[in-house]
């Protein structure tokens, strides 16, 4: 079974460049987790499954603790703590920088990042 989070979003100060790191932006993020929740699925209660809210509590918190100057660091350190804490068997992590252009017109750029347990 897949348990999705879709954009999340969060305001923090990743970038390359002084003035994203000064002035921040807003950063949409999507979660998606793969586990065998059969289980969870059978007794209908909440410590068989994973916790949304707590996955969403994790985002936020790596989001705004730190800054990071590639989103790509970013979506990698969310998947990595997201795979550790939770008894997912894969995260795909999707990060949405909207309006991050070179001089041209964009709606977002986006950085997917996938891990799976071994």
């Amino acid at each position: 079974m897949w348990i999705r989070l879709k954009n999340i979003q969060v305001y923090a100060y990743h970038g390359v460049h002084a003035h994203e790191r000064e002035h921040g932006a807003r950063f949409e993020i999507d979660v998606e987790l793969e586990a065998a929740l059969e289980e969870a699925v059978k007794i209908d209660e909440l410590e068989r499954t994973i916790d949304y809210v707590k996955v969403q509590q994790v985002v936020v918190s790596i989001s705004t603790a730190k800054r990071f100057h590639l989103i790509e660091t970013l979506a990698d350190t969310i998947a990595t703590d997201v795979l550790a804490q939770f008894p997912a068997r894969e995260v795909i992590v999707r990060v949405r920088k909207p309006g991050a252009s070179a001089g041209v017109v964009l709606d977002t750029v986006e950085i997917e990042c996938r891990k799976r347990k071994d």
